[in-house]
């Protein structure tokens, strides 16, 4: 079960489309916010530590993925670059 605790954050925060608040994690993962929180910190932390592209932040209240700082470079060619080659050329006109 601890191992299901530490991954199952992860599941979720893969698929939201928003920042996840420690209450609603707690709900859908039947724990007290507070350990959410310890669980979030924890793997926070070993992403960073293991210096990951990405980190987990705590953003507007909540948990969400997101790029790491040190990768925009990469991040804003990939925006760039890449979104032109998949958009049409009327996207591209708007």
């Amino acid at each position: 079960m601890a191992d299901e605790a530490r991954r199952a954050p992860e599941a979720l925060l893969m698929v939201a489309e928003e920042p996840v608040s420690p209450q609603l994690l707690g709900r859908l993962l039947e724990l007290a916010p507070a350990r959410v929180e310890e669980l979030c910190a924890e793997l926070a932390a070993e992403y960073e530590a293991d210096e990951r592209g990405f980190e987990l932040a705590r953003v507007a209240g909540g948990y969400r993925y997101q790029s790491h700082p040190t990768m925009s470079v990469y991040v804003e060619r990939f925006v760039l670059d890449g979104q032109s080659a998949r958009l049409s050329a009327a996207a591209l006109e708007t």
